[in-house]
């Protein structure tokens, strides 16, 4: 329980001021890998918790897509602990996106951060998922937190929108061992033949590709280059989804080549019909938006058959918004078909 004892009188929690330096002392205690700090400090909004001018708590937010934030970093000075600095920044940061229309935060930690996972969950976030083996995978030494090893990825949540409103209790999604078996990659030379070879038998498995079965004239070596100019690319990149050394998904995102569109990217993406609807095209787009936003990339664009209600409910779950129609825009099955443009912009 948080103490009484503490005379919070002087403790103002505001925004940081444009320009004025981070606490990195104080990130570190939330967050020991400085080069990830780095990666997003300066993408953040950030709140601080002063006392008589001093900088004892900070919490820092990421828009990840649309009326979506996540917190980044959170941690008060440790002789502060346990007097309700924590609750009080909470209470001020998720009220300031409220204001700015945010509909959901969430926020990750460890199986391990014991006093994290009650201090979020009595800030009314629920646990939404568990990613198994996140922390040994990421970090290259073993975290030791209470005496327990640092293994899984907590992912809390908390609807604003909702937020006075009593939730059901849903059961956390659990990665499956075939989630964490697929990897995400970026697409090397090596995997230009591999990739045409699937992209042609996804184009006999759906129609919601472009390119019907026998249409699509690149070859190995035409896939080659593509892949080669993404890797020289600012701006472009290929992911790749992995499984047991095959190839069962792509995400393809071209940025503009001129410098008045050279923010802006075009997404094109497929996974084999046997492995979809099992979090890939998920985790290919969160891999996206993290390199998106470390290029400091603004517009994600892409278009999706309005017949894709699958498609649709993913983009907009990422918070890809309708931009325009293209009425009759293709023919499938003989029956004309509207597409529909999306996009998502990143913040600055």
């Amino acid at each position: 329980m948080e103490s009484s004892n503490y005379n919070g009188s002087h403790v103002i929690v505001r925004p940081r001021a444009e320009h004025e330096a981070l606490p990195m002392s104080l990130l570190l205690l939330a967050d020991p890998d400085q080069t990830a700090i780095d990666r997003y400090a300066s993408l953040c909004r950030w709140w601080l918790a002063t006392d008589h001018e001093s900088i004892i708590g900070v919490c820092g937010a990421l828009q990840r897509s649309g009326r979506s934030w996540e917190i980044m970093n959170m941690a008060v000075l440790p002789e502060y602990a346990g007097q309700g600095i924590g609750s009080q920044l909470m209470k001020e940061t998720l009220a300031s996106l409220d204001h700015e229309g945010a509909t959901e935060v969430i926020v990750c930690t460890g199986n391990s951060s014991l006093g994290a996972l009650a201090f979020y969950q009595k800030q009314g976030f629920r646990i939404k998922a568990i990613d198994p083996d996140y922390f040994i995978r990421h970090y290259n030494e073993p975290i030791i937190e209470n005496g327990i090893v640092c293994r899984d990825q907590i992912i809390l949540y908390r609807s604003l929108e909702m937020s006075a409103v009593p939730q059901p209790f849903t059961r956390p999604i659990v990665l499956s061992d075939f989630q964490t078996s697929v990897t995400i990659r970026i697409a090397q030379i090596r995997d230009a033949g591999p990739l045409i070879r699937m992209k042609r038998r996804l184009d006999e498995q759906t129609t919601f590709m472009l390119l019907e079965p026998g249409e699509r004239s690149m070859g190995e070596s035409e896939q080659r280059d593509v892949i080669r100019y993404a890797l020289r690319s600012a701006n472009s990149n290929i992911f790749l989804a992995e499984y047991n050394g095959q190839i069962i998904g792509y995400l393809e995102a071209m940025g503009g080549k001129v410098m008045r569109n050279r923010h802006s990217v075009y997404i094109v993406v497929g996974v084999l019909q046997e492995y979809a609807n099992r979090g890939i095209g998920r985790r290919l787009f969160q891999t996206l938006l993290h390199w998106a936003s470390d290029r400091k990339i603004h517009r994600l664009e892409l278009t999706v058959q309005s017949t894709n209600e699958r498609g649709l409910y993913l983009y907009r779950s990422l918070g890809f918004h309708i931009e325009g129609i293209q009425k009759k825009a293709l023919i499938v099955n003989d029956t004309y078909v509207d597409l529909i443009q999306m996009s998502l912009l990143l913040p600055d």
